[in-house]
């Protein structure tokens, strides 16, 4: 029986681990300088070196030949270390001996002196699945062991080791292995083995094993078993989900061709797993974008040559806004894909979702013309109320902020309800027409009211006219003289005006206008708007006021009460 890859080219020395320049450094400087610690925590991603780089770290300080910091690999600790027969470093797989009695077994083992090393050497692989009795059995050994032992850990999950332990080792974390630094590893393994292999093929591996160098060998062992080392045996092996599939969709849909289509509809009946598939075309998507914005972008998202320049060319076809709606669609779909959705059922909630949106579309798809009749503002301003007023009066005119805040900033001061109202309108200005837009259509029936509207006359009584505007509705505030604004209060359930010559004439016009102004009551909800602005907005002064009144009325109701029972007593 032959020997899987990663366990063949597993790393012997430092200078073999890839991709942890950092965590190696600060291994190889504490063996240089004699300052080695007596706990460490290695945390990584799976398949990143964390156990490999233990028994490199085992080996160098027990090597009997050690030159600087690398262990000889020829000694016999060396050679014991690396068949796994040495009996002073202990591996312990943390999964499967989590119990308490498990610990308390190395607790009794560890005061022993080492055989025949320097140190008695304990890694427990995936120590965060102990149990939380072993981690209290462990505390206190750990915190003061015995000079010759050092324990080395290793997870991939350190959220999940106890604080009370993170604190007593050295955490050296250790990092996903990039593309690039797998992709070189594979060709160096390729050329060991003899195998021809395509660069294309190595690359889509490499993105494939998401960052674990010890996936990356898995896979390649799996594509030689299935023929030689080629880009169209790893689409086969991975369901047809690789890149170059994606580019192929990309251009179709750009195209809008069927192929947008049956491409992914081929890919999931391949046997594709649904995430992977939108892991990777967010992936393609995602350097298009990156790329349509930043043109110098491209060298450092660690693609092929081929890829670089299928990206490059692409990318002139499509906006940053296409692309971010669509990466935005994509990502719907990948959560969709991993609550478990059916794939027929996630493939045409894409499909509908990707052509409803007209921004999933590239720019140089043809667009049907779009016309717009130029209409004259002035003359739809001065119509009459029935008139349709088309909505995109509002897009040609720009919301003037300076005099929006100039007015809710009046109303204020002076009338607290007109405020409200006009706190979310679009005000602008027309010669020196004041025309304010409001923004929903209960703010634009109270400013409308006869006494509001006399109300907001008297308060930006500079403007020739004020214009009331919700949709396809127009009102002009009534303008009165200088005479008539002072008489006219906003509270008044009437408008006075003085009597002219004419009298009989004018007091049919007062009786009119009583009837109308007589109709609009003020509701509770406005009178109390109107005490809450007089009283300095202090809500609870009325309230207050409210419920003493309420109280006082009872207790009256009380004595008549009680005045009544007395009587029918006597």
């Amino acid at each position: 029986m032959g020997i899987s890859l990663y366990r063949k080219y597993r790393p012997q020395d430092f200078g073999s681990v890839v991709g942890q320049r950092a965590a190696i450094d600060v291994l190889t400087n504490s063996i240089a300088r004699s300052r080695v610690g007596h706990a460490y925590l290695f945390s990584g991603s799976r398949g990143c070196g964390k156990t490999s780089v233990a028994r490199i770290f085992a080996k160098a300080l027990n090597c009997l030949d050690r030159q600087g910091f690398e262990p000889c690999g020829k000694c016999r600790n060396c050679i014991d270390i690396t068949a796994g027969d040495s009996l002073d470093v202990i591996e312990i797989d943390g999964a499967s001996n989590n119990g308490v009695e498990n610990i308390r077994g190395l607790k009794e083992n560890v005061t022993l002196a080492p055989f025949s090393s320097k140190y008695k050497i304990y890694i427990i692989d995936e120590v965060h699945m102990l149990s939380a009795g072993a981690f209290n059995a462990l505390l206190k050994t750990l915190e003061e062991p015995p000079e010759h032992v050092i324990f080395i850990m290793a997870t991939t999950e350190p959220h999940k080791v106890p604080v009370t332990i993170r604190s007593r080792c050295q955490h050296i974390p250790f990092h996903s292995i990039t593309p690039d630094d797998i992709y070189s590893r594979l060709k160096y393994v390729c050329g060991e083995e003899n195998i021809t292999a395509e660069d294309e093929a190595l690359r889509e591996i490499s993105r494939q094993s998401d960052g674990a160098l010890r996936d990356s060998l898995s896979l390649l062992e799996q594509v030689m078993a299935a023929g030689d080392v080629t880009l169209e045996n790893v689409e086969s092996l991975f369901g047809a989900g690789s890149r170059h599939s994606f580019e192929r969709w990309i251009v179709s849909l750009r195209e809008n061709t069927e192929d947008a289509f049956t491409a992914l509809k081929t890919m999931f009946d391949s046997g594709a797993s649904a995430v992977r598939v939108f892991e990777e075309m967010f992936s393609l998507v995602r350097d298009l974008w990156l790329v349509s914005k930043w043109k110098n972008i491209s060298d450092s998202l660690g693609l092929s040559e081929s890829e670089k320049k299928f990206i490059n060319e692409e990318a002139v076809n499509w906006e940053s806004e296409k692309l971010h709606s669509l990466l935005n669609n994509i990502l719907k779909a990948l959560t969709d894909a991993r609550l478990g959705m059916r794939n027929n059922i996630l493939l045409g909630s894409f499909i509908l979702n990707l052509y409803a949106s007209p921004d999933v579309k590239a720019v140089n798809l043809p667009r049907p013309p779009v016309f717009r009749q130029k209409i004259n503002v002035q003359e739809v301003l001065n119509a009459d109320a029935d008139t349709d007023i088309d909505t995109d009066i509002e897009s040609e005119i720009k919301e003037d902020t300076v005099l929006k805040e100039e007015l809710i900033n009046t109303a204020y001061s002076k009338n607290f309800m007109i405020y409200c109202a006009l706190f979310d309108s679009r005000p602008y200005l027309r010669d020196n027409d004041l025309i304010i837009n409001t923004a929903h259509r209960y703010c634009y029936e109270v400013l409308k009211i006869d006494r509001t509207a006399a109300e907001l006359s008297n308060i930006f009584g500079n403007y020739d006219r004020i214009i009331l505007t919700y949709g396809r509705n127009k009102t002009e505030c009534p303008k009165f003289t200088a005479e008539e604004t002072g008489k006219v209060k906003p509270s008044a359930r009437k408008i006075k005006r003085e009597i002219p010559e004419d009298k009989e004439k004018n007091e049919k016009v007062i009786e009119v206008q009583e009837t109308q102004t007589a109709k609009q009551e003020p509701s509770v909800f406005g009178d109390f708007l109107r005490r809450l602005s007089s009283l300095g907005m202090k809500p609870e002064v009325i309230l207050l006021k409210h419920n003493e009144n309420q109280e006082n009325q009872e207790n009256q109701d009380d004595d008549i009460s009680s005045e009544d029972t007395e009587g029918e007593n006597e």
